[in-house]
């Protein structure tokens, strides 16, 4: 390694970023002190290639014990990742203790390595990264790996970092080649150029990282930060992408209430396919011909999987299959509601998005909570009409001074932003929060048990009808005989 990185880049100086670089410290203070708490890792990380991404890295880890690892979550479509995961990609490491002796490893299979020996403190490594494997079969798994197209490119982060259990947060520094930019999807420092602080080992590497010549197109909300890298196909639409996505984040945070400062990264990439993947504070997208005409769909993709940043990434179940219905299907609802009430689509379209939604439950053969880990249409389409039920029930019990928003705030609250998993019960008690309601008998009859949602009296409370068209699908259309507050409550909740 260390004949393919500058002379005098692994100094230990130059990599400590220290705790002080990102509280805006003086010269003189962050010169004395070097070091971050002794659970924080630091990370110096150089391109030395894009086209393929190509990295060196130095860091230097807390460690209690004799294993390094990586992300166990990787793509296994090329035979190499299959075998090996993440270490695949990962050569000239090198392991030294704090006093700079060598320290032998070897590898642990999928899961990393382990040293020779027990070490109590710090652990210091070198080590390239290289993502060669991935450009020689036409970048197969962008969404979960790379991509790489000439004057950008994108990384997961999953395959830049060891890490060590000891871990609970890490200092990053990016240093690109000449006039390539950083789109990180963690807080920046105020005082260090391309550093960068990630608050958890999770937020670490469940991350994405773009690189690009361009400058990535930026949007806030509060102190939220949408960062935005279009590759490809999706260039020609950046005008649109960027209107659109501060409606959203805009709209986002404000239903949430949200003040923390932070950084989100959304990347798209040119497929000949479809799909998505969500992170930490990151998103990567493929929608085959995206075009102006066709926004609602692909918009409503980037609505859904922004707004998992709160109900997902952090608003987690404590029982991950039973809690699905609530994870995917009110993220579905939100992404619904947010496109039509920031006006980005129009109420005919959100009244086709219910009948699809109607369609798609249908074919639902399970309770909502006895789905698993069966994710599809039927459940996110079941999941997003308990939503927009709440919702209505939510709106008509308060006169329409309370909505679903306001529900995700109180569980928000409840569930100390995010930090304490929820159950049923932390539900129903942020529904109780927000308007009286039989909440525990709408679970007991419609999402553990197998009564069918009571859509005829929510539609007709919203000023709806729902009926069938000359396919016989479901369709959904304003009723002209509602009684004016159904149609008060419909005209506020498409308004926003």
């Amino acid at each position: 390694m260390r004949d393919l990185v500058p002379k005098g880049w692994l100094g230990r100086r130059e990599l400590l970023l220290g705790a002080s670089a990102f509280a805006g410290a003086t010269t003189a203070a962050r010169a004395s002190r070097l070091t971050s708490p002794a659970n924080i890792g630091h990370y110096r990380i150089k391109a030395l290639s894009l086209d393929p991404p190509r990295f060196a890295v130095i860091a230097d880890l807390p460690i209690e014990g004799d294993r390094l690892t990586m992300a166990d979550s990787y793509p296994a479509e090329l035979p190499a990742m299959a075998a090996g995961g993440w270490p695949t990609l990962v050569s000239d490491l090198i392991a030294s203790d704090a006093a700079g002796r060598p320290v032998k490893l070897v590898r642990a299979k999928d899961q990393g390595w382990q040293l020779a020996q027990v070490i109590s403190g710090r652990v210091r490594l070198t080590y390239i990264v290289d993502f060669a494997l991935f450009a020689k079969a036409g970048w197969p798994s962008p969404l979960e790996s790379a991509i790489a197209d000439g004057d950008t490119a994108a990384v997961c982060a999953r395959a830049l970092f060891v890490t060590t259990a000891a871990m609970s947060g890490a200092d990053v520094r990016i240093e690109p080649p000449a006039r390539w930019r950083v789109a990180a999807p963690w807080p920046a420092s105020t005082a260090v150029h391309g550093a960068y602080r990630a608050a958890t080992t999770t937020d670490l590497t469940d991350n994405f990282i773009a690189f690009s010549t361009r400058p990535a197109d930026v949007v806030t909300a509060a102190g939220f930060q949408l960062q935005i890298t279009a590759m490809g196909h999706w260039r020609p639409l950046r005008p649109l992408i960027r209107r659109a996505l501060r409606a959203i984040v805009t709209r986002e945070v404000a239903l949430m209430n949200y003040q923390q400062r932070d950084s989100y990264n959304v990347v798209l990439v040119p497929m000949p396919d479809t799909g998505g993947e969500a992170y930490r504070q990151s998103f990567v997208y493929a929608f085959k011909d995206p075009t102006p005409a066709n926004r609602a769909i692909w918009l409503n993709t980037m609505a859904h999987e922004i707004f998992h940043y709160w109900n997902y990434a952090r608003l987690q179940g404590a029982d991950y299959a039973s809690t699905q219905w609530f994870q995917e299907g009110f993220t579905e609802y939100v992404a619904n509601w947010t496109l039509v009430g920031s006006g980005l689509v129009s109420p005919q379209v959100f009244l086709d998005k219910l009948a699809t939604h109607v369609a798609n439950a249908r074919k639902l053969t399970t309770t909502l909570e006895a789905i698993g880990t069966r994710k599809g249409p039927p459940l996110y389409s079941a999941g997003a009409l308990v939503a927009f039920s709440f919702d209505i029930m939510i709106r008509r019990a308060t006169a329409g001074r309370r909505n679903l928003g306001d529900f995700f705030r109180n569980l928000w609250r409840y569930t100390g932003a995010g930090t304490r998993k929820y159950a049923w019960a932390d539900i129903e008690a942020a529904l109780r929060g927000t308007a009286n309601a039989d909440w525990q008998g709408f679970y007991a009859r419609h999402i553990r048990g197998r009564e069918p949602l009571p859509l005829d009296s929510v539609f007709d409370a919203a000023g709806l009808r729902l009926g069938h068209g000359p396919d016989g699908a479901p369709l959904v259309t304003l009723d002209p005989a509602a009684n004016r507050a159904a149609k008060a409550l419909w005209a506020n909740l498409v308004s926003g």
